[in-house]
């Protein structure tokens, strides 16, 4: 049970680096994408402040996991369907195998802009967990790739949090 709160904490994050890189691209700010770390270029030290930031930034995703709920739970929509709404608006082939009513797609269209707050107050607040420590969003991400593409520092990386968490 516990690697699997770990591997879903890690995609989380997985998940809000590639939005926050996506926010910022929108707003301007040249940024590519940074190398791949492998686990030799990945202090201990390092590891560390990634590891308390994954731990620190938990209770926020938490929180916005709920809020959403709460959210959809107002517009009368399970949670489930919708997921599957909002998936199958992202994917148009994934939209072709999923019917949406119009009542549906105006409940999603009355949930947008309060998602689109709480996601970016929960990403504000995570940037400034990264960034209180001692990494930069670049950083952060980038360790972040590393560990899903390098099975030596995915394994360091449940190793440290398994430890953290207890």
């Amino acid at each position: 049970m516990k690697f699997f709160k770990i591997i879903s904490t890690v995609l989380f994050a997985a998940l809000f680096a590639t939005s926050a890189a996506f926010a910022q691209g929108q707003m301007g700010q040249q940024q590519q994408m940074p190398d791949v770390p492998t686990s030799n270029d990945v202090s201990d030290e390092e590891l560390t402040k990634f590891v308390t930031t994954i731990t620190e930034i938990e209770p926020i995703q938490i929180e916005l996991q709920a809020d959403v709920e709460e959210l959809v739970e107002e517009e009368e929509i399970a949670f489930e369907r919708f997921q599957q709404l909002m998936m199958a608006m992202q994917n148009p082939q994934m939209a072709e195998q999923i019917e949406i009513t119009d009542a549906e797609r105006e409940k999603i269209q009355n949930i947008q802009p309060k998602l689109s707050e709480l996601q970016m107050k929960a990403e504000e607040e995570i940037i400034e967990k990264i960034e209180d420590n001692g990494l930069n969003v670049e950083r952060y991400q980038a360790i972040m790739m590393g560990a899903q593409q390098d099975q030596e520092l995915m394994q360091r990386l449940q190793t440290a949090l398994e430890a953290a968490q207890g």
